[in-house]
């Protein structure tokens, strides 16, 4: 929804779960000026999921039904919470911004989990409580193409998967409070930033996801990517 009041375009929405996707308004092309917009995204509660069907049908015969739909998570106690990774990401420098916070008082600065600026892609941000605000606010001049997320749901007491660096390996399957994940790189490859991080209790890793970048010749590199294109192509089912 995107509306025009005297030269301020407010726009945004109310979002919920299980998964969806955010853009900047016009994404992929330039956002206007003098954008200020609100996205509000709510997990689903458990206990009201459960509660609504609970008078109608018997338990053992909803089961199946909703595990298919994947909502059995109503049948946990444990809270859902908010996983936001994101594809894209230009703002204008410092002039543009995007708040990120947790719980639904938008624009409460003791929630405030990133403001985020610039060109550099955000790592995984996951919220603390069911619900999370992003808050999109440019100036009156120069815009950039904006951005692309994913929210999810996940269970709380965790801090969502990072992902894999490209070119590079990582040890590591679990993303609980206290799970440690250790990168490495592929031959003829650097790590850039921290070799481990842990999940802590706040649902943020403890540093972000590293990058590996050519620290050899470009067609040492190059030779390098090639082959491992060939493998992935190579194993791929018909």
């Amino acid at each position: 929804m995107i509306i025009y009041l005297r030269n301020l375009l407010t726009c945004g929405s109310n979002l919920r779960g299980p998964k969806g996707i955010i853009t900047s308004p016009n994404y992929p092309v330039q956002y206007e000026n003098n954008a200020h917009c609100v996205w509000v995204i709510t997990a689903m509660d458990p206990e009201k999921v459960l509660n609504r069907f609970k008078p109608l049908i018997h338990l053992d015969e909803f089961a199946l039904p909703l595990r298919n739909q994947g909502l059995c998570v109503g049948f946990s106690k444990h809270l859902n919470v908010i996983k936001l990774a994101f594809e894209e990401f230009d703002l204008e420098r410092a002039y543009d911004t995007l708040t990120v916070g947790d719980g639904g008082k938008i624009g409460d600065a003791r929630r405030v989990l990133y403001v985020l600026t610039g060109s550099s892609v955000p790592d995984l941000i996951v919220s603390m409580s069911n619900q999370m605000w992003l808050h999109l606010q440019s100036d009156d001049t120069i815009g950039s193409q904006g951005f692309k997320a994913v929210y999810e749901e996940i269970e709380k007491g965790g801090c969502g998967d990072p992902g894999v660096p490209a070119y590079g390996k990582r040890t590591g399957d679990h993303f609980l409070h206290g799970d440690v994940l250790t990168f490495e790189c592929q031959a003829a490859f650097e790590l850039v930033g921290e070799r481990t991080i842990s999940c802590q209790q706040n649902n943020q890793w403890s540093g972000n996801k590293p990058s590996c970048v050519c620290k050899s010749h470009f067609l040492k590199c190059m030779i390098i990517i090639n082959m491992l294109a060939f493998r992935m192509i190579n194993v791929s089912p018909l």
